[in-house]
């Protein structure tokens, strides 16, 4: 009876492994499919002759990374250029009043004007070749749920020829986009990864693209042939 009871027990947690790591296995399936039907979606808007739901998941890594991004800190600039435009309208305020008061005809008014527009014009030059320096970069750095992806794909020529390729994809997961490579090739688990897997970039050519070509030569060649033993039975 006890000898049952522990078969029972056994069997019993058996099942109950079967069942979490089917499920595992599952979830992980769902994924895997969540993250194929956005690389098609991507290849169908980016890629040139792309075969319809041709691609394929070689392989995939999810990590924890840090991603840095250089922006453009203008908060100095803005405040130079504001102090900037307030010192030019004293500075012309000031340079007009004082040519108004030489003033003794309306041709010299118009000069006065004329050059307080050529003055503002010489400033701005000058300030715009030195805004350069008040303008800085900043490193925004930001943690992303990344999934890494090895992923084939197809394209076809002239309805007939197909052609294997292949490219490493990077999805934020959380936000549910694709981040461009050139931002995220410099970090460590992205470098990693693609080393571990660039055995799966060297594609091979279809060997079908070759049996159609032999074929197209050799129709080119059988044609003639025929043609010109049907010309030699008529005669």
């Amino acid at each position: 009876m006890k000898f049952i009871q522990k078969i029972s027990v056994i069997g019993l947690s058996v099942c109950m492994l079967s069942i979490v790591f089917s499920s595992t296995s599952m979830a992980t399936k769902i994924v895997t499919e969540e993250h194929l039907n956005s690389v098609n979606e991507k290849n169908k808007k980016e890629v040139n002759d792309y075969k319809n739901d041709s691609a394929k998941i070689l392989a995939q890594e999810t990590k924890t990374v840090v991603i840095e991004t250089e922006k453009e800190d203008k908060s100095l600039l803005e405040q130079k250029t504001k102090e900037f435009e307030e010192k030019m309208k004293m500075k012309q305020i000031t340079f007009i009043e004082e040519g108004l008061k030489k003033a003794t005809t309306l041709q010299d008014v118009e000069k006065v004007k004329s050059e307080a527009a050529n003055l503002l014009t010489k400033e701005k030059e000058l300030f715009k070749a030195e805004s350069e320096k008040y303008v800085k970069t900043k490193i925004d750095t930001e943690k992303v749920n990344l999934a890494m992806i090895s992923s084939s794909y197809k394209t076809v020529k002239d309805d007939f020829f197909t052609f294997n390729k292949h490219k490493f994809y990077y999805y934020d997961v959380n936000k549910n986009e694709f981040i461009p490579n050139n931002k995220v090739n410099k970090i460590e688990e992205v470098k990693e990864f693609e080393k571990n897997h660039i055995e799966d970039s060297k594609v091979k050519d279809n060997p079908i693209n070759t049996l159609i070509l032999f074929i197209f030569l050799a129709l080119l060649c059988i044609i003639p042939l025929m043609i010109s033993n049907s010309q030699k039975n008529r005669a």
